[in-house]
């Protein structure tokens, strides 16, 4: 740019600093002479003015660029004049105090320093010597005086080059172009000063800012942080801090590094030029480089070419400069699809993505979009609307199916709390008119239609969200629904939307059904919009809807009531059977899809009875229909077409049962025809249309059964009829290859159902269903041709030859295969249910079916019933109860024989059960749900077509669910739950009057019949319909758990004339046998009982529990109980084991080894009579802790035996023996068994302590019973016995090695004993003479002296070797065992032993002295009371001394878990 042309920007002056105050504006410097301020003129702009009044002021800007110099070493200016004096009053007076202070400083003592010096730190801290350290070098900085620039004139400091700290005002140096926007701090001191402007930056400065002395606080590099750029702004104020130098400087701390390329920017940046010191090269580079048109510098380079580059004053236009360590929200366009992060700072802005508050990133925030969605305008409210049905249609396919590939992970897991939230978003905008009310029906379809996948959910309600429909408030929605429906604003779309959402609410649960239909309006405005539309249809109005007619299939199937309402508006539906397809205004497949639903809400209305007089009414319209029918090739027209017949014949086969009554005949089916029309559709069906040929079998199957009872002589011609038109093609025809086929299909259905992805299985057991109801309708007809004597007789013999020709074997063998399959553990809510309901229908009427197949037993026959009866779903009561009743008949006394006593069919046999039984199969019954094929009691009865979404929820009482089924395993013991609940029971409150048992009757037969049906199906490899381990023993707990005191047939002496149930021998007997083929020793007997799959007890009580109610707090009640009664009872006491196996809380084990401690010695369950699946279960993993001090206890008292012993040894030797303890042991266990096993040998009894000594058992091995556990041998006894040394010290160890003392004693005195009655027998022989006195009868003994003395002398000899013995042991061992306890042993043996040795001598003496008088026996008897006396006196003392020491042993055993053992010998006393 040449010197005469005028730059656009001006250039920068420092001014001198003034210490005189800046006057004001010239134009208020004369006041006027009424005191008041000049008037403004506005003639004048404000512009003008400022213009006027600049030129009247002596500081006119420069015009020339001042002359630049760069900083270097010079000779100092000699002129004065320039000189401007820095020194302020401020600076003397620190000078001043800085000079005083050094002299006191300088007069103080050491003490008076470190006094001051410690007040200093108390006040300002540890830090104040760093503090002061700063405080001074910034003063030092300070004393430099800046360099002045007046008038244009640069002034140099060029006393001190080296260490110069000014910053030169310069042109533009090389390369400093190419440094944009850098910020030097030259201190933290002086950060935040008025730093000199930069070149081309002439922003104003106000004489107030001049003059104003800013102040901060002392900062570390700690305390600066990078903020994140300010949003973009026009406003925006830039921060201009001088460059860094060139030479480095340790006292500028750097505030961060830019790095130009390391952040995304919103525009292409332009190819980074390299940076160099050669600023000519920059330049040209810098040249030649075009930038994008738009961009900050294109407006420079083209508006503004004389402009530097880094001009602070278009920095706003930069791109913002984000930092990476902040996490960026997920953001979405416009459309709802997420924006990557690594994008949303790259786009443009032009793309509307911008406008909202932080303008760094693209896209719009969640809180964002549902701030906006609730804005003032409605174009931007819309829009926002719009990115929320985007969202929740992504939300939705990410919540259904777990492989969905566009998942957002930052939303994963969320989508339930967002679905509420952008649902109460389009609720709160409906009302409004235009595009806003628009987007918000698509938002909620979004959220309640389109969330969900689509189930064929008329005959199940879904429940798929009911926290998401309670959002909804329903009766202000429907009502809002039904002011939408009136008017005639919404476009045909928004309609539609509004007609699927009231149509998914309807399939959500009968409540919200019976909502809609007592919502005032709206059913009427649901069929006058969407179906009543005028005919012919004008080109601007809606066509009918046949979802509308869907809604009310729905509706009419919810509830029977809704069915009676719905038959008033039925009429106007003719419209669309009136009016067939070729001749109707509307397209044809349109109206066919409307004759399709119109006929489907007429089968559904019949299938209540209801509504069956429009089949007279329009009988001419009908015939036509059907003529139309069989030359379509609409499959869905004719299965609806099959449905309506099969419903109006069955209304028709009892006319009583109909609503109202005699609502058609049978006489008027018959006229009509419709047996053969039937049979007439079958013509032209192929292979391929199984659907079809099921819907045309199940109308053939209720023509037959109303011709049974209408028809003449039992309806035999219409069978033979039927039999003469499709027998033929069961055998090689067409239908014979669909039962095929669909026994093919499900084979392959049912074996890929396990690797089928969840979002995919309800569509797989669709199509099970659909088969299986091709088979269910097969056999259902088969049974329909049969003759009435082999269907009244149930237990007739086998046919002889079939109605026509079946696959037998093969649907055999499927129906065992289907039974049995795992697939029914994925049919647990109501639409999967409805789904399969046909198949267990199929098996239901096999059940029938095989009763007449040649080779099935009754035993059979019964098995199949039973695991059949548990596969019936709801619906499918009156199967079950035909199946029920079929069974319990089968089972009598001649086919269980001795099995069953006697006095249990004296009592009424099952008819005990029968009331029981039934309320287990229909626990309500005021609901009724119909069957899969109509009856007529189910069109009498029925209260509701629809399923319930879940029927096995235990938190449900049974008397408040709708159905029974699918029935449990433990359905034969239900009664005794009934029992335990007699107080609130349903069923005792409604049994007949005829009803006369008592509670053991009761306990009998349910006992009887889970024997029976569990040997049945066990018998034919049936066993996962049989009650499980766990289940056996919480039902005999529950017979334990009867109120006590019940009048028994047999009473009991001991107890008077009322005992406990469980005392009964019956009951005991057949507990016994149901526990038998679960305990240890019928493992190897019965080793199919022991592979069955077991649950743990909490599961098993679930069902009569309740989630209430845990398991152990039914324990606990239960052990108390049998603390109280019991008396030791075996059964009773082998159902406290189970609980005690490792698998289970600690708690189990707790409560009975110490809070019912007591109780252990009644218990003495053998092994082989325990009631677990593996001995391994209650000894691994082996115990640690505060158990191994309630084992050692009762272990050390002998208070335990049988298994419970054999438990109690196991984990107390394997915390002893290295052999037995794990590998991972460490010193610490090795300390605590040396004191563990020095406490069962010093505490121990004998049996305990060769117990512990030998037993052996080997982890990775199967399990050694007793005794063998205690007789093994190996190596592993020289390791233990090395062991006991090192624990047990010398002594311990001889006292261990050499026999019980105790034992000694024992075999010696039973061997004195036996040799003193020998000898004093043989001695007797001879020494007997009569006495010769005549009157007295007798005799006496007259022995010699030597002969009488043997057996005195014999007990003397022992006698005084026991004596002896025992004062050698009791020296030999005192110093060990330093005990009361000893003390009164040793003390009581040798007093035995003495006085026996001295009563011995007495009877030797008096023999051989006294021999030849009557006075030689005088001491022999007295020696025997005096050592009866003596043993009693020793035993009784011995007995005292026990139950003292037993609250120390106890109390000692308790902190075992800690072991520390500081006194080893526990007194015992």
């Amino acid at each position: 740019m040449s010197s005469t042309e005028r730059s656009l920007i001006g250039s920068v002056f420092e001014r001198k600093t003034s210490t005189t105050q800046n006057l004001p504006s010239p134009r208020f410097a004369k006041p006027p002479g009424s005191g008041f301020p000049a008037v403004q003129h506005r003639s004048k702009s404000a512009f003008a003015r400022a213009k006027e009044e600049g030129k009247s002021t002596s500081n006119a800007r420069p015009t020339t660029v001042p002359l630049v110099i760069p900083a270097r070493p010079v000779e100092q200016f000699q002129s004065r004049d320039f000189e401007v004096d820095s020194r302020t009053a401020n600076d003397i007076m620190r000078q001043q105090i800085s000079e005083e202070n050094a002299r006191r400083v300088a007069n103080m003592t050491e003490e008076e320093r470190e006094q001051e010096r410690r007040q200093v730190l108390e006040q300002l801290g540890s830090g104040a010597g760093d503090l002061l350290e700063r405080v001074r070098t910034a003063r030092s900085r300070n004393s430099t005086k800046a360099p002045v620039i007046a008038e244009g004139i640069l002034v140099q400091n060029e006393q001190a080059p080296a260490v110069s700290r000014e910053i030169p005002i310069v042109s533009p140096l090389p390369g400093l172009a190419t440094r944009r926007n850098l910020s030097r701090v030259k201190s933290l001191e002086d950060f935040g000063k008025r730093g000199t402007s930069l070149p081309g930056f002439d922003g104003p400065s106000s004489p107030s800012k001049a003059s104003r002395q800013l102040r901060f606080a002392a900062l570390t590099p700690a305390d600066v942080y990078v903020y994140e750029s300010a949003p973009v702004s026009p406003k925006r104020k830039a921060i201009a801090l001088p460059p860094p130098p060139y030479a480095p400087d340790s006292s500028i701390i750097s505030l961060g590094t830019f790095k130009e390329n390391g952040l995304p920017r919103k525009r292409p940046l332009s190819p980074a030029s390299p940076r160099g010191a050669d600023s000519s090269e920059q330049k040209i580079t810098d040249d030649r480089s075009e930038p994008e048109e738009g961009t900050p510098e294109y407006i420079r380079r083209r508006y503004f070419p004389n402009a530097p580059a880094d001009n602070p004053s278009v920095s706003w236009m930069e791109p913002s400069l984000s930092s990476h360590s902040e996490p960026v929200l997920l953001r979405f366009d416009l459309t709802g699809t997420p924006i990557p992060a690594e994008i949303s700072a790259s786009l443009p802005s032009h793309l509307g993505l911008h406008h909202h508050a932080d303008g760094d990133h693209a896209g719009y925030t969640l809180d964002d979009i549902f701030l906006l969605s609730r804005s003032t305008v409605p174009a931007q409210r819309t829009t926002m609307l719009n990115i929320l049905v985007g969202i929740a249609r992504r939300l939705g396919m990410q919540a259904r199916d777990p492989h969905y590939a566009n998942k957002v992970s930052e939303l994963q897991g969320k989508e339930e709390e967002l679905r509420k939230r952008i649902l109460a978003a389009g609720l709160s905008a409906m009302n409004e008119k235009g595009g806003v009310g628009v987007r918000a029906i698509e938002v909620v379809w979004e959220c309640i239609v389109g969330w969900n996948a689509m189930f064929d959910a008329e005959r199940a309600e879904l429940n798929l969200a009911p926290a998401v429909i309670s959002t909804l408030q329903m009766p202000d929605f429907l009502t809002q629904v039904t002011e939408l429906f009136t008017q005639a604003y919404l476009p045909p779309e928004s309609l539609a939307q509004l007609l699927s959402i009231v149509y998914r609410l309807s399939q959500e649960s009968n409540s919200i059904a019976e909502s809609i239909m007592k919502t005032p309006l709206l059913l009427p405005a649901l069929i006058q919009t969407f179906l009543l539309t005028p005919i012919p249809p004008p080109s601007d109005t809606l066509l009918p809807n046949p979802v509308a007619l869907q809604c009310l299939v729905v509706l009419a199937s919810s509830s029977r009531t809704n069915a009676v309402t719905l038959c008033e508006p039925a009429d106007a539906l003719l419209r669309f059977i009136t009016i067939l397809p070729p001749t109707s205004p509307f397209p044809e497949s349109l109206a066919t899809n409307l004759l399709i639903e119109t006929l489907r809400l007429y089968a559904t209305l019949a299938s209540y009875g209801l509504y069956s007089h429009i089949a007279t009414s329009a009988a001419s319209y009908f015939a036509s229909l059907f003529t139309y029918i069989v030359s379509s090739n609409s499959r869905p027209l004719k299965v609806a077409w099959a449905s309506l017949v099969e419903a109006w014949i069955v209304c028709a086969t009892d006319p009583h049962h109909t609503s109202p009554p005699h609502d058609i005949l049978w006489s008027q089916v018959a006229s009509w025809g419709w047996g053969a029309e039937i049979l007439q559709l079958r013509e032209g069906i192929t292979e391929g249309e199984g659907e079809v040929c099921a819907a045309i079998w199940g109308a053939s199957s209720a023509w037959l059964e109303g011709a049974r009872v209408n028809g003449i002589r039992g309806g035999e011609g219409e069978r033979a009829k039927t039999l003469e038109t499709i027998h033929d093609s069961f055998i090689k025809g067409v239908e014979h290859n669909i039962v095929t086929a669909s026994l093919e299909a499900l084979r392959s259905e049912l074996t890929d159902i396990h690797d089928t992805p969840l979002q995919e299985r309800y569509q797989r057991l669709q199509r099970i269903g659909m088969h299986a109801r091709v088979l269910s309708s097969v056999v259902r007809l088969w049974l329909a041709c049969m003759s009435i004597a082999n269907t009244d007789a149930d237990t007739a013999a086998p046919l002889s030859t079939p109605p026509f020709t079946l696959p037998f074997a093969e649907l055999s063998s499927f129906s065992a295969h289907v039974v049995s399959h795992s697939f029914w553990s994925f049919v647990t809510r109501g639409v999967e249910q409805a789904a399969c309901k046909h198949l267990a229908t199929f098996l239901a009427y096999f059940h029938r079916l095989s009763r007449h197949i040649p080779g099935t037993s009754p035993d059979l026959w019964v098995a199949q019933g039973v695991t059949i009866l548990e596969r019936q779903l709801p619906g499918e009561e009156e199967h079950a109860f035909y199946m029920l009743e079929a069974i319990l008949a089968i089972l009598t006394s001649q086919f269980l024989g001795a099995m069953a006593p006697p006095s249990i069919w004296e009592k009424g046999g099952w008819s005990v059960l029968k009331p029981f039984l039934d309320y287990a199969v229909r626990p309500n019954q005021e609901i009724y749900i119909a069957p899969s094929d109509v009856t007529p009691e189910s069109i009498m009865r029925c209260t509701t077509l629809r399923l319930p979404s879940s029927s096995s929820s235990s938190s449900v009482p049974d008397e408040h669910r709708p159905s029974g089924l699918p029935l449990p395993h433990v359905w034969f013991t239900s009664p005794i739950d009934h029992l335990l609940r007699s107080g609130s029971s349903p069923v005792f409150k409604a049994l007949p009057s005829s009803w006369d048992a008592s509670e053991v009757d009761v306990v009998r037969t349910s006992l009887l019949l889970a024997k029976a049906t569990q040997e049945i199906v066990v018998r034919y490899s049936l066993s996962q319909f049989a009650m499980k381990r766990s289940e056996t023993v919480f039902a005999c707990m529950k017979v334990f758990m009867l109120e006590h005191g019940q009048q028994q047939e047999h009473s009991s002496p001991a107890t008077g004339d009322e005992e406990e149930v469980f005392r009964d021998p019956i009951v005991t007997k057949l507990m016994s046998d149901l526990l038998a083929p679960f305990t240890l020793g019928a493992a190897s007997a019965l080793p199919h009982f022991s592979k069955l799959p077991d649950i743990d007890l909490d599961q098993a009580s679930l069902p009569f529990l309740g989630s209430g109610i845990p398991f152990y707090q039914f324990y606990t009640d239960f052990l108390a109980l049998y603390d109280a009664i019991s008396f030791s009872h075996p059964i009773f006491a082998s159902l406290l084991l189970p609980p005690l196996a490792l698998t289970y809380p600690i708690d189990y084990r707790r409560i009975l080894w110490a809070d019912f401690a007591h109780v252990l010695r009644t218990v003495r369950t053998p092994v082989d009579q325990v009631i677990a699946r593996d001995l391994r279960d209650f000894l691994y993993p082996v115990e640690r802790g505060e158990m191994i001090g309630k084992y050692v206890g009762p272990l050390l008292q002998g208070s335990v035996d049988g298994f419970l012993r054999l438990v109690a040894v196991h984990h107390v030797a394997c915390n002893i023996w290295p052999d037995l303890r794990s590998k991972e042991a460490g010193a610490e266990q090795e300390d605590v068994a040396k004191k563990l096993l020095k406490m069962i040998v010093e505490k121990g009894e004998g049996r305990a302590v060769r117990e512990v000594l030998r037993y052996r058992q080997v982890c990775e091995e199967a399990v050694i019973y007793p005794p063998a556990c205690f007789e093994t041998s190996g190596e592993w006894i020289a390791d233990r016995a090395e062991f006991a040394q090192q624990a047990l010290g010398g002594e311990l160890h001889e006292r261990l090695q050499a026999p019980p003392h105790s034992k000694l004693v024992v075999d010696a005195v039973q061997v004195v004993t036996v040799a003193s009655l020998i000898v004093d027998v043989l001695t007797v022989g001879n020494s007997v003479t009569i006495s010769v006195i005549p009157t007295i009868t007798g005799c006496y003994r007259t022995l010699h002296g030597v002969q009488g003395s043997i057996p005195f002398l014999f007990l003397f000899a022992v006698q005084l070797g026991l004596i002896s013995l025992t004062i050698i042991r009791a020296v030999q061992n005192w110093r060990v065992f330093n005990s009361p306890l000893y003390e009164v042993v040793v003390k009581h043996n040798i007093f035995y032993y003495t006085c026996g040795l001295l009563l011995s001598a007495v009877n030797i003496l008096t023999q051989m002295l006294l021999f030849q008088t009557p006075y030689s026996l005088v001491c022999e008897v007295p020696q025997y009371f005096v050592l009866a006396i003596l043993a009693t006196r020793m035993h009784r003392n011995l007995w005292q001394i026990e139950r003292q020491t037993h609250g120390s042993v106890t109390d000692t055993l308790m902190h075992i878990s800690y072991i520390s053992f500081a006194d080893c010998a526990v007194t015992a006393a």
